[in-house]
């Protein structure tokens, strides 16, 4: 391989699926474009129920009988944008821009989690070198709920020894673990009313926030926009300021932590300036929590347009009780591993839609226990409040061999070929590799990818120069294990 060609050609097969949109649940434009290109190559290509594509590559002629080696990546991504920004992710493409450092959008995520796996992988199945059999498997909504993964079948694991997920950000780290995870939503029907006497409408807006990835941030002291919107609204109640509840919403996924939530107030307007001390109070104790870590946190009182109906106090009285009740952040820290969390919870996100309010949240843990111990805590949260609880399938958590043949290999060749050390880490984040190994428990599996910057962020930005050392890590470990294999 040139390396002068490696990033030029990479990059453009990125750029192609940028130009589709692709949130997560709407893959099937994405995953026919990538089963028409796989077959271009010559490849053997399924697309199966879920709309995963699983292509083999045969064998360099002599190494046929080497390990099967599995790449693997999601082709969906999280579509967020800056505010103001017109965007509609079922139907806008990705508008790419690169200043020679970086690769990131105008005014949204850019969807390199996991757009560069993704090309990455391409793109390696379009080079000549020496390798064994390949298979490479691209999944759908990884970020949603992986039921691409957790669908898969299992056969197409089966012959498999090594797996390469290239679905991390950071090129000098391999993963070797990732926590298992459990979504859920709290409901509850809404009755909307006709408003009180109230002569005066606005909206209390928090936004700004840093936000960002719920597993990689969640330890970083980032404030949940959600959380602080709850104790404004909980102080006006503790302050028997009267008011009435139109509207909230918060949040843009449930694995990304809140950034921005507002709630559209009825209430009167002699009480006014006590709205907006109760806003500048919270808004003194939020700068003593967080300080210069959201330095660009927003606290605004916005008139709007009055409102002729409200949600019932009923519902937002225990509305405000469950989201004042749930915690958002790390719960524990890992007693084995420095800075790791061991168990998290994100609320991603409240809204009202079709006369019922939802609060999203997803938890992390790096153990299956946790998880099951914490789902009745939420169901007991459920049943306190007057909400229902609804729990997707749990993920299981990933508990890999840091000292794998695979690992092994890993650390060799990125030393050898950057002149650095390689760093073998597990992660709080939630990886495909949970359900490859509870599939398949004797499979080798690491995970690694290129410096990828505020993921699920309009931020997120993707450092160039780290691409081509994951390239060629990529191909040297393919050909080591077709030599060795031989």
């Amino acid at each position: 391989m040139d390396k002068n060609l490696i990033l030029e050609d990479v990059l453009e097969e990125f750029t192609k699926l940028a130009e589709i949109p692709r949130p997560s649940g709407h893959e099937k434009k994405v995953s026919d474009y990538i089963a028409s290109r796989l077959k271009e190559l010559g490849l053997e290509v399924v697309q199966d129920q879920y709309n995963n594509i699983i292509a083999n590559k045969k064998a360099e002629p002599g190494f046929e009988h080497v390990p099967l080696i599995l790449f693997q990546g999601h082709m969906d991504m999280v579509c967020v944008a800056d505010p103001g920004v017109q965007y509609d992710p079922v139907k806008d493409a990705i508008k790419v821009k690169n200043d020679g450092k970086y690769l990131f959008a105008e005014g949204t995520s850019l969807g390199a989690d996991d757009g560069i796996g993704v090309a990455s992988v391409i793109y390696l199945l379009t080079q000549k070198f020496v390798h064994g059999p390949l298979r490479a498997i691209f999944t759908v909504d990884e970020e949603n709920g992986m039921t691409g993964a957790r669908g898969l079948d299992k056969k197409y694991l089966e012959n498999v020894k090594y797996v390469i997920n290239c679905d991390s950000e950071d090129y000098d780290v391999v993963t070797v673990g990732s926590a298992g995870s459990v979504r859920l939503n709290f409901v509850s029907d809404v009755d909307v009313c006709n408003r009180f006497n109230g002569d005066s409408s606005a909206s209390i807006i928090i936004k700004n926030l840093l936000g960002g990835h719920s597993g990689a941030e969640i330890n970083q002291n980032r404030a949940n926009a959600i959380k602080i919107l709850t104790i404004i609204l909980q102080r006006l109640e503790k302050n028997n300021i009267c008011f009435e509840v139109a509207d909230i919403n918060g949040g843009a996924a449930v694995n990304a932590i809140a950034a921005k939530a507002s709630a559209d107030i009825v209430y009167n307007k002699t009480d006014e300036n006590k709205i907006k001390a109760v806003i500048d109070e919270v808004q003194c104790e939020f700068t003593e929590v967080y300080g210069s870590a959201e330095e660009k946190a927003a606290f605004i009182f916005t008139p709007i347009t009055m409102s002729n109906t409200v949600i019932d106090k009923k519902t937002v009285n225990k509305l405000i009780m469950l989201l004042s009740a749930l915690h958002s952040g790390v719960y524990a820290m890992s007693q084995t591993t420095a800075d790791l969390p061991e168990l998290s919870a994100n609320i991603g996100r409240v809204y009202i839609k079709d006369k019922k309010v939802v609060v999203s949240l997803l938890a992390r843990s790096a153990t299956n226990a946790n998880l099951s111990f914490i789902k009745n805590s939420y169901e007991a949260f459920a049943c306190l409040t007057g909400f229902k609880v609804k729990f997707a399938p749990t993920s299981p958590a990933w508990n890999g061999n840091a000292d794998s043949e695979l690992v092994r290999m890993a650390l060799d060749i990125f030393k050898r070929q950057n002149n650095k050390y390689m760093k073998v880490e597990f992660i709080h984040g939630g990886l495909e590799c949970n359900y490859f190994s509870d599939k398949m428990p004797q499979l080798e599996i690491i995970s690694i990818g290129p410096n990828n910057i505020d993921i699920h962020t309009p931020q997120e930005r993707l450092q160039l120069d780290t691409i081509i050392p994951q390239i060629c890590l990529m191909k040297e470990m393919t050909e080591q294990i077709a030599e060795k294999g031989k």
